[in-house]
């Protein structure tokens, strides 16, 4: 029997949530952004698109929901913040009624993720 070394012993510790929480938004940022264009204005500068959430980001139940990420430019952005009812009116009319009701209920719902849940999740993203 040989001893496992530091080196091995840290290659085989899983990443924590932290970590595999930080990979899965930068994952569905670059997922959403290549889209190439802002959903709502249909911006094309690359430099300016940005993945902005419908529902928070602190909904962990939708966080890495790539339905509730639109590729909005940084103008369009700022405006969703600045006037955030009239951006939920345009979300309910870009996404349709339905859409927007089952992304509602999905977003008030409690979401408890483990370390293997977010593994899953980020090796489905990255693949496809």
């Amino acid at each position: 029997i040989t001893e496992m070394g530091q080196t091995e012993r840290v290659m085989m510790r899983k990443p924590s949530k932290t970590t595999l929480k930080r990979k899965l938004d930068k994952a569905v940022s670059e997922i959403v952004r290549s889209q190439g264009f802002c959903s709502k204005c249909r911006m094309s500068d690359y430099s300016k698109l940005q993945a902005a959430h419908i529902f928070s980001r602190n909904m962990l139940s939708v966080r890495w929901d790539l339905k509730n990420v639109l590729c909005l430019c940084a103008g369009c952005h700022f405006e969703a913040h600045a006037q955030p009812v009239l951006f939920a009116e345009w979300v309910r009319s870009y996404l349709g009624d339905f859409e927007y009701e089952q992304l509602k209920i999905r977003a008030r719902s409690i979401k408890k993720w483990s370390i293997d849940d977010l593994s899953a999740l980020l090796e489905t993203l990255i693949k496809d």
